[in-house]
């Protein structure tokens, strides 16, 4: 039977504490119905993303060293007693970690190479700048330390002046092995004059973030060209740097996943994107002997964004920001990747830039609300509604996304934002010129700059009550989200609902 997502959740916890303590928890594994034998021999877990079609069920790959009558036919969670089936297999104990558009070298302390992730914005300092890469390729090495000089060069291009930049901060603490980590990354300061270079290359730069999704394409980019792949899975394993296996580091809650070419030394921090050109993670290194052939380890970007404390830099966006809510305004982002409508240029000069609130904030939203609910009939309350939807999704800071652009543009959450929609084109075309785009326009200025300066009063006149979900209210059957609750508003076509975990 497919196990439930808390004692999964649960089951999970657990073994990333056992291989923590190094395999010697007796009293955890005997809880997780693991012999002493069987949790000393367990190397890695791996597990199916959700969304997926048939059960998600854990796979636990275990040493020679444990006798096949102990390998474990179910695990209990530790907090029910609950019992789940899972497969035993034999695989190897130790991952390597794999030292491009960009390359990336620790200068003060050489020791590995590897390639840029992205550019990263911080929130506290939106003038300031992050080059991120996997932390082991720049502070593994002893005695890396904060302050060392990092360069960056284009690969494949010798003529091209390197980019100088300090080491800023790093994750997993590699003097302290081992260690579990979500994390493995590291952060370099860069100014904006040093990356301008780059800036000018739209198509190597991700429209945004997004999770792993069990269907995905995955992309690995790399070695001047993407090499695909799929069948992302959760997974958890120490990784070992340069083979040295007496330090290892327990990488919990990574994406394990199968390009179709072989990795090389050198690709550590390579980024890793979907089909619609959205960053889901960065690339770590190999998988353990048994987990299959070409499985690469990848670390979720969501983690290393809250890690950072800091943003992506999306294409086409501008490199610095005056203030947390002073980017002026900028051209809308392409179109996702993949099939469906071509693209309509937006003309950097249809919508002026506005005061306050960001200009490209304001823009993607008032698109947003253009697209949602232009055709209700009192279409002024309908947009409101929308807006305040948005900048609810935006307050909660989850999945959903940070920011306006990354909850608007979450694939598959507003629909006239979907690739396949036969509408995109005029949502992108769309200027101040059409009364009523005119009139989403000035909603989405209204509400951003309310949500900057006086955040409660936005708060006190949301007709949502604070919704971050809706749906027609003619829809039959509703969608499986809103099974089993109650609306708590209804605002021209639509049912409102702010419930929805």
């Amino acid at each position: 039977m497919a196990a439930h997502a808390a004692p999964l959740l649960a089951v999970r916890t657990a073994l990333g504490a056992l291989m923590t303590s190094r395999r010697e928890d007796e009293a955890l594994a005997a809880r997780l119905g693991l012999s002493a034998d069987a949790a000393r021999a367990l190397h890695w877990w791996r597990l199916p993303l959700a969304g997926g079609q048939g059960p998600r069920r854990l796979t636990l790959a275990f040493g020679d060293d444990c006798p096949g009558r102990q390998l474990p036919r179910v695990l209990r969670s530790p907090l029910t007693g609950e019992t789940m089936p899972v497969d035993a297999v034999r695989g190897g104990r130790f991952g390597h970690a794999q030292a491009a558009w960009v390359r990336a070298e620790n200068a003060s302390n050489r020791f590995l190479e590897g390639t840029l992730t992205a550019v990263l914005r911080r929130t506290a300092r939106p003038s300031s700048l992050l080059a991120l890469t996997s932390g082991h390729v720049l502070a593994a090495a002893r005695p890396s330390a904060r302050g060392d000089d990092v360069t960056l060069w284009l690969d494949g291009e010798p003529d091209a002046a390197p980019i100088n930049g300090r080491l800023f901060d790093w994750q997993p603490n590699f003097q302290a092995l081992p260690l579990t980590c979500a994390v493995d990354a590291a952060l370099v300061e860069v100014s904006a004059a040093a990356l301008r270079p780059l800036a000018g290359r739209g198509a190597e730069w991700p429209v945004g973030t997004a999770s792993a999704l069990a269907d995905d394409q995955l992309f690995i980019r790399t070695r001047g060209r993407a090499i695909g792949g799929q069948a992302p899975h959760l997974f958890g394993a120490s990784l070992c740097i340069a083979g040295d296996e007496s330090r290892p580091y327990l990488l919990d809650g990574a994406l394990c996943w199968t390009p179709d070419e072989a990795t090389l030394g050198g690709d550590s921090g390579a980024p890793i994107w979907n089909s619609r050109d959205e960053l889901v993670g960065l690339h770590a290194g190999v998988a353990p002997d048994g987990v299959g052939l070409r499985c690469a380890i990848a670390v979720p970007i969501a983690p290393v964004l809250a890690w950072a404390g800091a943003e992506l830099v999306r294409r086409d966006e501008p490199l610095v920001r005056a203030g947390p809510l002073a980017t002026p305004a900028a051209p809308v982002p392409a179109p996702m990747a993949g099939p469906g409508p071509a693209s309509v240029p937006a003309s950097s000069t249809a919508v002026p830039a506005a005061a306050g609130p960001a200009g490209q904030d304001v823009v993607i939203l008032a698109r947003t609300v253009w697209g949602e609910a232009r055709g209700e009939r009192g279409q002024i309350d309908g947009m409101e509604a929308v807006a305040h939807v948005v900048l609810n999704r935006v307050r909660r800071a989850t999945y959903w996304g940070r920011d306006v652009v990354e909850v608007c543009r979450k694939p598959w959450q507003f629909s006239c934002w979907n690739r396949n929609d036969p509408n995109l084109p005029q949502l992108l075309a769309v200027d101040a010129t059409n009364a009523r785009f005119a009139q989403a326009l000035a909603i989405a200025r209204r509400l951003m700059a309310q949500e900057q300066d006086r955040p409660q009063e936005r708060l006190r006149g949301d007709p949502t009550a604070g919704a971050t979900h809706y749906h027609a209210a003619r829809l039959a059957p509703p969608p499986r989200w809103a099974a089993g609750h109650r609306p708590c508003a209804r605002i021209g076509a639509h049912l409102f609902f702010n419930d929805i975990p």
